[in-house]
């Protein structure tokens, strides 16, 4: 098992609001107070912006980065620029990720916090590995929250979360190592209506796919929805080689009010389409052929899962193929009128 001592955790991002990013109040506290809490003796580096309040904050080491600023993925229909933070998460969690020593490392949003150690146990829980797409030195847990297998009523692939990382420091370095975004400039090329069928593809994706990469040129998606079969197996194969995949409750992460009540991916719309830890073992079972297999869970919350997607997730198809029509003739017009 491994030892608090060998674990640093990299708490990432804004301690309070900054700038277009808004802050629950509080929340970086107790955040760094549940790594005290739960992982008493490991290392606490918190890497954040320049002119943040750190008054009352507990931690080991600080960094703090130039905020590279939003970047510009794609632009809307309307041809306004699409921003996101996506800049800020590499750097902040690429920076903190730098002054790592110890053997294992923790990449942490500054607005979530430890609610337990499961993820150390999960971590070592599946030692079966097959050779195809082999990318990391050890398994590294994940969250499930925004690892979704459905997206708009169609399966998607390699739509990894970016919230919680547990694992090898190495192996979370060669996945957060990754270069700035450059801003796109193409009002018609670039426009969210050009991807037509697909639709851009989201921000964890991206992500992932850019790690992915390095260990694999040939592995990339042309939009959100670019699902083929040999793709949707692709996809659960690196991650039942690479990764543990587990709810929040699971792993011991405990997320801010912006995810919890009324917001979606805390409804059973939202949590019935992202990816199960049962699921996620079935696919151990299926590619990393563990002898004995090992048990996935109960049959009931498989049903329940089944049932809910019957519910929320399918008829979503429908809709989907009418925007993926209202979004042809939009394209024409904006290439008509530019």
């Amino acid at each position: 098992m491994v030892s608090n001592a060998d674990i640093t955790v990299v708490v990432q991002g804004p301690v309070q609001t900054f700038r277009d990013r808004e802050q629950e109040e509080g929340i970086t506290q107790k955040c760094l107070e549940s790594v005290r809490r739960h992982l008493p003796g490991a290392h606490i580096v918190l890497s954040t912006w320049p002119e943040q309040d750190l008054e009352g904050l507990d931690y080991d080491e600080l960094v703090i980065s130039p905020d590279p600023g939003p970047n510009i993925r794609y632009f809307k229909a309307n041809g306004e620029p699409q921003l996101f933070n996506n800049n800020r998460q590499i750097v902040s969690t690429k920076e903190g990720l730098k002054r790592v020593r110890t053997p294992y490392a923790i990449k942490l949003r500054s607005d979530n916090f430890l609610t337990s150690t499961n993820f150390v146990e999960l971590q070592s829980r599946y030692p079966a590995r097959s050779e195809n797409f082999r990318f990391l030195q050890e398994r590294v847990v994940v969250s499930n929250v925004f690892t979704r297998k459905y997206a708009k009523g169609f399966p998607v692939a390699h739509h990894l979360s970016d919230f919680f990382y547990f694992g090898r420091t190495e192996d979370l370095i060669s996945l957060w190592d990754l270069d700035l975004l450059e801003n796109a400039t193409d009002i018609i090329e670039e426009n969210e209506v050009s991807y037509l069928s697909t639709f851009p593809i989201d921000c964890t994706q991206m992500l992932w796919l850019r790690a992915l990469s390095k260990f694999d040129p040939d592995i990339f998606l042309r939009g959100l929805l670019d699902n083929p079969s040999e793709k949707l197996e692709e996809s659960d194969h690196i991650y039942a080689n690479n990764l543990v995949i587990a709810s929040p409750e699971e792993l011991g992460l405990g997320l801010c009010q912006k995810f919890l009540g009324t917001a979606r991916i805390s409804r059973p719309r939202g949590r019935c389409a992202q990816w199960q830890h049962f699921e996620w073992q079935n696919q151990y079972n299926r590619f990393c052929n563990p002898s004995p297999p090992i048990g996935t869970g109960s049959k009931v919350a498989a049903l329940r899962i089944t049932l809910q997607r019957l519910i929320y997730v399918h008829p979503t198809k429908i809709e989907t193929v009418f925007k993926i029509l209202k979004r042809k003739k939009h394209c024409q017009q904006l290439k008509k009128t530019n």
